[in-house]
C-alpha cells in the first residue's frame, strides 16, 4: 500500500523476470483525512469503520490474486461481497460525490522504458483495477517482446483529489510470457524446443529462475506487509499523541480548579 498525495505523482517499478508475465491489481482506498470538504461531519460512519473497511478490501485483494479465469488470468471483480456495515460504511463515503459517482479521481499510468507505449487508466472507489498480462497490455515492438525491460515496467499515479489517498498494489508472476496473435511464424518459438530436451545446465539455470521467482514473490509481500505495518504504527502515535495532550489538558484544568478551591478555602477560613 502506498499513499498518493494530492495533487503530486508517485511512479511505481514493477520488475517482472526474464521471459515471464505479470498480473497486476490496483485498488484506491481514502485516506482518514478525506472528508471532501465535509465540515459539519468530523466522523462519518465510514471512517469509524474503517479498520473493518480497509480489513475487508484487503481480504478480497489476497483473494482476487488467488483465483483465475478460463484464459488464466484474474477475475476482474472481487469474488466476495462485502458485508452489511462495511457496505454502509461505503455508502457513507459516497454520499459526499455527486450522483454516488464511483470515480476516485486517481490515474494509473503503465510505461514500458523500451518502448514508447503507454496506457492510462482511470481507477473507481473501492472496486479492482486488474491489468491482465502487462507485457500484452503494453505492447512493445517486435524486437523487444521476448524479454522484458531490464529497468521494470512503471506505474505511475497522479491524484486530482484534495486529499491524499492510498493505493494498495499486488501482482502475480506467471510463468511463460503471452503470446501475440500479430506474430509471424518465424517469430513463434521452435517446435523442437521442448522441456525434455534441456541440458542439466539449463534445468539447473531453469530451477534457480524459479527459486528467484520465490524469492522477489517474498520480497514483495514483505514489503506490502511492511508498508502495512509502518501506517498501523503512523495510526497510533497519532493517538497516543492526541491521547497525551487531552491527559496534560486535564491535568491543568484539575490543577487550577485545586488551587482555586484551596485559595478559596484559606480565605473563608481567614488563613490568608
Amino acid at each position: 500500500m502506498i499513499e498518493i498525495w494530492e495533487d503530486f505523482d508517485r511512479c511505481v517499478r514493477l520488475n517482472i523476470p526474464e521471459d515471464d508475465d505479470a498480473h497486476v491489481v490496483f485498488l484506491v482506498l481514502p485516506s482518514q483525512d478525506f472528508h471532501d470538504g465535509e465540515e459539519e461531519d468530523k466522523d462519518p460512519h465510514w471512517i469509524k469503520n474503517y479498520r473493518n473497511l480497509e480489513s475487508h478490501y484487503m481480504g478480497q485483494m489476497a483473494e482476487l490474486t488467488k483465483r483465475r479465469t478460463k484464459s488464466a488470468g484474474l477475475l476482474r471483480k472481487f469474488p466476495g461481497r462485502p458485508s452489511a456495515e462495511v457496505q454502509q460504511s461505503v455508502d457513507s463515503f459516497l454520499e459526499g460525490f455527486e450522483n454516488n459517482s464511483l470515480k476516485s479521481g486517481v490515474t494509473v499510468t503503465l510505461t514500458n522504458p523500451k518502448d514508447t507505449n503507454s496506457r492510462k487508466m482511470d481507477t473507481y472507489w473501492f472496486t479492482p483495477l486488474v491489468v491482465n498480462h502487462i507485457r500484452r497490455a503494453i505492447r512493445a515492438t517486435k524486437k523487444d517482446r521476448e524479454s522484458s525491460p531490464l529497468e521494470g515496467y512503471m506505474a505511475c499515479f497522479a491524484n486530482d483529489n484534495d486529499e491524499n489517498v492510498f493505493v494498495v498494489i499486488d501482482s502475480v508472476l506467471v510463468e511463460e510470457g503471452p503470446g501475440y496473435d500479430d506474430d509471424d511464424e518465424e517469430d513463434s518459438e521452435d517446435p523442437s524446443f521442448q522441456k525434455n530436451h534441456l541440458t542439466p545446465l539449463a534445468k539447473q539455470l531453469d530451477e534457480s529462475a524459479r527459486a528467484a521467482r520465490t524469492v522477489i514473490t517474498e520480497m514483495q509481500y514483505m514489503e506490502r506487509r511492511e508498508s502495512r505495518m509502518r501506517h498501523t504504527a503512523d495510526s497510533i502515535n497519532k493517538r497516543v499523541r492526541y491521547f497525551s495532550y487531552i491527559s496534560i489538558a486535564i491535568l491543568l484544568i484539575v490543577t487550577y480548579l485545586q488551587v482555586t478551591y484551596l485559595k478559596r478555602y484559606f480565605r473563608k477560613k481567614k488563613l490568608l
